[in-house]
């Protein structure tokens, strides 16, 4: 079993995309956020944890793991990156990926991948350079071949279109991504239809699989993290106005816009397609394709390849903000599979 860091863990969705192979054993976990470690204990036993500042996370608290980590993976704060964000330079989480850097260079692993928003690839730091070729740089003082490339969830069998930037670093040169899987002229794409159709409006039973997705998904037969928003009339109204595919701007003037002009606002997904990037499902107003409600906790879960058996702890809005941080499992998986490819390399 190849060892892993998982840093800014979070709930450890890549991580769970990694055991996935049967391969990788993380066995650690760092984060800052205790809600979201709460889930990551939950869903890994084993792995031991580090809640706090990463900053204080010094050599000798890694110890134990220097030249003794096959891997790290790691997903930094993006909201300073996002497109939907400030895009701030000064904004202190745009320099915590100097942190992954600073983890890599004490335990020295053979391959470092590194995911974010793709607003990191246009992004520079406050004095003036690219951000991505000051990771390349960071990462090649090291010893490390460096290449990154942006990766879209739904080519690889996760039912949402989101784009993320993944740096992969190794200290052979070897850097190889995951092949696409699902789209034109492939596996076709997973859909929100795919995905949600055995999850009934309410009820805590789940309705016969139906799909591949479903089946695959499919784990504890009482369904758990499925609780609906009773949303007041008004919301419901604006809800009922809006078809699939649409948004706020399909809501009569009468009833409002519903406090926000974004594009993904009220924005109703479409059954037959992949689901839009889901970030916090209930403070977008994202609407269920069928119902007129927002998607609960377990259907995001279901649209970001979380599969059925995967608990989310906390209170229900940062149950949705959990999901929203994290890798979709199913990506970390495709990227995995390529990364166990490189290892391979050094055991010849």
């Amino acid at each position: 079993m190849y060892k892993i860091i998982d840093l800014f863990c979070g709930i450890g969705g890549f991580s769970y995309g990694f055991e996935m192979t049967k391969k990788f054993k993380v066995v650690l976990g760092v984060d800052a956020w205790e809600v979201a470690l709460n889930t990551f204990k939950m869903n890994h036993p084993s792995t031991n944890i580090y809640n706090g500042d990463i900053k204080l996370l010094n050599s000798s608290k890694l110890q134990n793991y220097k030249n003794n980590v096959d891997v790290i993976i790691a997903g930094p704060p993006c909201q300073g990156f996002s497109m939907s964000g400030k895009r701030d330079i000064l904004d202190e989480r745009n320099n915590l990926f100097k942190e992954v850097i600073r983890v890599v260079k004490i335990t020295n692993p053979k391959i470092v991948v590194i995911e974010n928003v793709v607003g990191l690839l246009s992004m520079t730091t406050p004095e003036g350079k690219d951000v991505k070729t000051q990771i390349e740089e960071d990462l090649k003082n090291l010893g490390y071949y460096v290449s990154y490339k942006v990766l879209v969830a739904s080519e690889y069998g996760v039912p949402q279109n989101r784009k993320r930037v993944i740096f992969i670093a190794s200290k052979k040169n070897n850097i190889k991504f995951p092949n696409k899987t699902h789209g034109e002229n492939l596996i076709p794409y997973v859909t929100v239809g795919d995905a949600l159709g055995n999850i009934p409006n309410r009820g805590n039973k789940y309705l016969p699989a139906k799909t591949e997705y479903q089946k695959m998904m499919a784990g504890r037969k009482d369904i758990v993290n499925h609780e609906p928003i009773n949303h007041n009339d008004l919301i419901v109204k604006r809800m009922h106005c809006v078809p699939q595919g649409g948004n706020w701007k399909d809501i009569p003037i009468e009833l409002g816009q519903g406090g926000g002009i974004h594009s993904n606002n009220y924005r109703r997904l479409k059954s037959n397609e992949p689901s839009i990037t889901i970030k916090h499902a209930t403070k977008s107003m994202i609407i269920h394709p069928l119902y007129d409600r927002t998607p609960t906790v377990r259907e995001v879960a279901r649209i970001q390849s979380f599969n059925d058996d995967f608990v989310i702890s906390g209170k229900k809005y940062d149950q949705h903000q959990q999901l929203a941080n994290a890798v979709p499992p199913l990506l970390g998986k495709a990227i995995a599979k390529t990364v166990l490819e490189m290892l391979g390399d050094f055991d010849v």
